[in-house]
């Protein structure tokens, strides 16, 4: 076992460095498990952050719902290519032919083409999941099935109602009994099932530093997407080594068919290529299996290298997560394994954004985007809605990192924007994964 102090020696400074209130950094090797922790749950109480301590996993929940499902596809209860609405008939968006088209392996690949990128709450109970799919006739289809990506919330929202339904039993008992059970982990959905004091407390940046949210987890409805989903650094190892097959050997080959490449996604910042429910990063020189989570002020961040029997966690909270992890993954996988793990995509200053072609805007249910020309360059307004709120970045300078990629700077980190590519219109971008369509006029 690795001493914590040597894990990663400069983890204290990379705390500091990024403004992180509270982290955790796991790796396990071999199925032997080393942990690191720094900061604290809270910067009220001031507890501090232990190996025991839960944090939200965050959207790698959806690597988990999309495990359930593998298991269900591997005992013959799911057929990937069978439409959604042959195991959940309530099924419907707003367009009728999307609605009969759409199958289990569009929602794993977030190809199904509607706009899920939407937050709703249907409510507490163990009903919120139905009433939400129940619910969605209204979302209208941004691309034809299959044809393209688009991160999608809800659509992971209903493979977790397909999971209720063909297991008969509610999603959070499935998760607990397919994926926990199966990876000897916890994993818990309602932070009150935990005992005041054992989690991390997300942190947003106030006039005064960073403060703790009072709302500590999101809708149950969404909870297969990864709105709640409590674990600690332990437990999403637990769950990486069970995709390496070393907890349940009788799923091993269902999970490792989840690693058969779908599509590229063009964000060069997670991983490149879209699996069944996972995405798939070349550029270690090892291949890697990944999933990023972030929710309430906290983030996760799961890599699984299959080819080195390895797994690496970082899960934290405040502070600008989405470059501390590159920074710790850069450093244990230099270390470990003396692979160079990727930095994050940099601008490149010779390259010209063509304003004439990009500039308008784009609009989707929760997000809006104008880029507009601004001296020898472009800016960008990006516009966040949650209901009737709505929160705007103000107007950022945007940079090109390649003919596709622009980047704009934000928070500490970039804003990833997507363009086509220039031999086609551009009629669309992707922006933090989510497809968002120009509009007309």
């Amino acid at each position: 076992m690795i001493d914590p102090g040597d894990l990663v020696p400069e983890l204290a400074d990379l705390c500091r460095a990024h403004e992180i209130v509270g982290a955790a950094v796991g790796v396990s090797i071999g199925g032997e498990r080393s942990v690191a922790v720094h900061g604290v749950t809270h910067v009220g109480t001031g507890v501090p952050v232990e190996r025991a301590t839960w944090f939200q996993a965050g959207s790698v929940t959806k690597a988990m719902t999309a495990t359930a499902v593998a298991m269900l596809v591997a005992d013959g209860s799911v057929g990937l290519d069978e439409p959604v609405i042959s195991y959940v008939p309530e099924f419907r968006v707003h367009d009728e032919h999307a609605t009969r088209a759409i199958t289990v392996r569009h929602l794993l690949t977030h190809t199904a083409g509607f706009d899920g990128d939407v937050w709703p709450d249907h409510g507490d109970d163990d009903g919120a999941l139905g009433r939400l799919v129940a619910g969605i006739a209204h979302l209208p289809q941004l691309s034809p099935p299959g044809r393209a990506f688009s991160y999608s919330n809800v659509g992971y929202a209903v493979l977790g109602r397909l999971v209720e339904r063909v297991v008969a039993a509610p999603f959070a008992a499935a998760l607990r009994t397919m994926v926990a059970d199966a990876a000897d982990a916890r994993l818990e959905v309602d932070v009150r099932r935990l005992d005041p004091g054992t989690f991390a407390v997300g942190h947003l940046r106030g006039p005064e530093g960073w403060a703790p949210i009072e709302g500590v987890q999101g809708p149950a409805c969404l909870a297969p997407a990864g709105s709640r989903t409590w674990a600690t650094v332990d437990d999403l190892l637990r769950f990486g080594e069970l995709h390496l097959g070393r907890r349940s050997p009788q799923h091993h080959e269902a999970l490792v068919a989840m690693r058969q490449p779908h599509l590229a996604v063009p964000d060069p910042n997670n991983g490149g290529t879209m699996a069944l429910g996972v995405l798939l990063d070349d550029r270690w020189g090892s291949p890697v299996v990944l999933h990023d989570g972030g929710v309430a002020g906290q983030s996760a961040y799961l890599r699984i290298l299959p080819e080195l029997d390895a797994v690496l966690v970082v899960m934290a909270t405040g502070g600008v997560p989405q470059v501390f992890h590159r920074h710790v993954f850069r450093a244990l996988a230099r270390s470990r394994f003396g692979l160079e793990a990727p930095a994050a995509v940099a601008a490149d200053p010779s390259i010209v954004i063509d304003a004439a072609r990009v500039a308008g805007v784009y609009d989707a249910t929760a997000t809006r985007l104008e880029l507009r020309a601004a001296g020898h360059g472009i800016e960008a307004e990006f516009r966040w809605r949650a209901g009737s709120d709505e929160v705007s970045s103000g107007w950022l300078p945007v940079r090109a990192a390649n003919d596709r990629v622009l980047l704009a700077p934000f928070g500490g980190r970039d804003l990833v924007i997507v363009t086509p590519p220039a031999a086609e219109p551009c009629d669309h971008v992707l922006q933090s994964l989510r497809r968002v369509n120009r509009r007309a006029g």
